[in-house]
Order: C-alpha cells, then sequence, then structure tokens
C-alpha cells in the first residue's frame, strides 16, 4: 500500500510539474504576445503623436507665415502710401511755386529763350507752338518773336503749367518741354535721389 501510495505521489508529482511547465510556456506566450502587442501599439501611438506634433508644427509655420506675409503687405502699404503723401506734399509745393513764378518777366524771357533753342534743334520749318492755357498774357510777346508760326493754347484739360509744346509741321517732329513734363520726369527720380527708392504706388 505504501508503495501505491508513494507512487501516485510521484505520478502526481510529475503531473503538477508538468502542469508548471506548461504553465510557464503559456504565460510567457502570453507575456510575449501582450508585450508584442504593447509594442506595436506603443509604436503606433508614438506615429500617430509624431504626425499630430508634425500637423501642429505645420499648423504653427503656416500661421507664423501668414502673420509675417500680412505683416509685410500692411508695412508695403503703409510705406507706399508714406510714399505717395511725399510726393503729393513735395510736387504740390513746387507746382505753387512755379504757378508764382510763370507770371514773372523771367518766365517770359526764359520762355522766348527755350522756345529759339528748341526749334535751333528741330531744325527749319513751319511750326505750331503750344503754350499753357493760363499763359494767354504771353501771345503777344511770342507771336511777336515767331510770326512765322502758329501760337495756340492747350486746351484746359491738359495740364502744362507752363513751358511750351513745339511741332514742326514741315518735319513732323514734335517736342513737349511744359513744366508738367519736366516735373514728370523728376517725379520718377525723386525718391532716388532722396534715398527711399520703392516700388512706385499701383505697380
Amino acid at each position: 500500500m505504501p508503495t501505491v501510495a508513494i507512487k501516485i505521489e510521484h505520478f502526481k508529482s510529475e503531473i503538477m510539474n508538468d502542469v508548471a511547465d506548461k504553465r510557464k510556456i503559456i504565460e510567457k506566450h502570453v507575456y510575449d504576445k501582450l508585450e508584442k502587442d504593447y509594442k506595436e501599439k506603443e509604436f503606433r501611438f508614438l506615429e500617430e503623436a509624431y504626425e499630430i506634433i508634425q500637423t501642429g508644427l505645420k499648423n504653427i509655420d503656416k500661421e507664423k507665415n501668414e502673420v509675417i506675409s500680412k505683416a509685410q503687405m500692411e508695412n508695403k502699404v503703409r510705406l507706399l502710401a508714406k510714399r505717395k503723401e511725399i510726393i503729393d506734399t513735395v510736387f504740390k509745393k513746387a507746382k505753387e511755386k512755379i504757378a508764382e513764378y510763370t507770371k514773372t518777366k523771367e518766365y517770359n524771357k526764359q520762355l522766348i529763350l527755350d522756345i529759339h533753342k528748341h526749334m535751333e534743334l528741330l531744325g527749319e520749318g513751319e511750326y505750331v507752338i503750344y503754350l499753357n492755357h493760363q499763359d494767354k498774357e504771353l501771345y503777344k510777346d511770342v507771336k511777336n518773336q515767331f510770326k512765322d508760326s502758329k501760337v495756340v493754347f492747350e486746351r484746359k484739360y491738359i495740364e502744362m503749367l507752363g513751358g511750351c509744346k513745339l511741332h514742326n509741321t514741315t518735319k513732323n517732329t514734335y517736342l513737349d518741354d511744359s513744366i508738367a513734363k519736366r516735373l514728370e520726369q523728376e517725379e520718377d527720380d525723386f525718391l532716388q535721389y532722396c534715398g527711399i527708392d520703392i516700388e512706385k504706388v499701383g505697380d
């Protein structure tokens, strides 16, 4: 009887050891699977987190660029407005001074000298001399100097400010030496002279 009991105990011990070994194998398998699943999930979560971070950084970068672009555009608009204000102020004063100058005898003499000079440049031929519509008082003096030429006044809506325009009808050549034309040329160079040259308003 003791022998049977010993055998049963031995058999029982073997079964328990076998169960313990199998349990260890199962536990290891479960542990390995859980660890693998955890690592896969951890990697997936890290990927998702990385994508979220990258998307966030792109959005931040996009917003930053939009803010910078907007600020640059606003600064440019302000700068262009200031540029126009400078031009308008300077040339308004210039036009006021010119209007005063065109009422002087000095202007009258200079105008006749300029017409002679321009006719020498354009050469012989019949001329039409165009004067500013506000220079009507000078008609007699100009006509006396250039008897063979036709003297006409430019229409009111065409701003000459002073000076003259010459048309050699024989050679069909034309010269614009109006003060308005000179000012237009000066305006193009004005900001360069001042060292603040930027694109023109409306470009």
